[in-house]
């Protein structure tokens, strides 16, 4: 079987490892010729990389894009969309030049790759515009069956609506696939996470391998390292954890960072997690919780 040149660039964006993604995508030992698809594809995991960031860098992003020889293929006016959406430019129109993109790829018999980029980060913009059905649709027609990137955020899609069924059925279909990808690996780090037991353990090796790595200790593997640590009683490592993140680039403002810090009730990340990151799932889970104790502790006040 022939050798993947875009693994090394895959392994880094799946690790989250993105600044040693983008030095890699835009400057590999034996460049390929622009017409080819492997230019489009590197720049296309730099860009999106760019935007995986904290804070992400969207003008960085549209100035790769707009480098290609040709930005008009599909997979690149996503991503192009993508970083526009990030940006904040007329998001409303975004949304539906991805809609309107997904359509026009539906039963083309063309590159699979291409229709496979474009719905990955079609349902990425659903998905932050709360369009969960949407996005669940998008990911699970067309070739999205068989693209292990798709698979992958049906996985966290699944699990963040407590679909553990449906997100371990996914799981099965991505093992068919490619059983050793690292996205497989991934995705059985994630699941672990959310059951607990046994399969925690395996996560916690998981992300205890990307940890060791050059280039593995960046926020959201460290965030993920503290999580599996505090799942498994592990407080201090879990700490430890938090505490090396906040100290890397953009660490201390990471949405993933700051809840594990909350959870972990570690000084001044509860007020972070709340005035940097009110829209991640926690922040909003712990505002509600809030309130409804304050609700319910009212119903008890005794009256002066």
């Amino acid at each position: 079987m022939e050798a993947d040149p875009l693994f090394l660039v895959k392994q880094l964006f799946y690790q989250a490892s993105y600044e040693a993604c983008i030095t890699e995508s835009i400057s590999p030992i034996s460049p390929p010729d622009p017409s080819f698809p492997e230019h489009l594809h590197r720049t296309l995991y730099a860009a999106r990389a760019h935007l995986a960031l904290h804070p992400s860098n969207p003008s960085a992003a549209l100035e790769l894009l707009t480098q290609l020889p040709d930005p008009s293929v599909p997979s690149a006016r996503a991503v192009t969309a993508l970083a526009k959406y990030v940006s904040g430019e007329d998001k409303a129109s975004k949304v539906e030049e991805l809609r309107d993109l997904v359509l026009e790829l539906e039963g083309d018999e063309g590159d699979k790759t291409e229709e496979g980029v474009v719905r990955v980060i079609a349902a990425t913009v659903f998905i932050l515009e709360n369009e969960k059905e949407e996005a669940v649709a998008t990911l699970t027609e067309g070739c999205a069956k068989e693209d292990l990137e798709c698979i992958a955020l049906l996985v966290q899609l699944l699990l963040s609506m407590e679909r553990r069924d449906l997100a371990q059925s996914a799981y099965a279909s991505a093992k068919k696939i490619g059983n050793d990808s690292a996205l497989v690996q991934a995705i059985e780090a994630w699941i672990g996470l959310k059951t607990g037991a046994r399969p925690l353990h395996q996560s916690y090796y998981y992300y205890e391998e990307l940890y060791q790595l050059p280039s593995g200790r960046t926020p959201p593997v460290l965030a993920s390292h503290a999580a599996a640590h505090l799942l498994l009683g592990h407080v201090e490592e879990a700490k430890a954890d938090v505490v090396e993140a906040s100290q890397r680039q953009g660490g201390d403002s990471h949405p993933d960072v700051l809840a594990i810090g909350t959870s972990l009730r570690m000084e001044g990340y509860s007020e972070k997690l709340a005035t940097l990151a009110g829209q991640h799932p926690f922040a909003v889970d712990l505002k509600n919780k809030n309130l409804e104790f304050d609700e319910a502790a009212a119903k008890f006040a005794i009256s002066a």
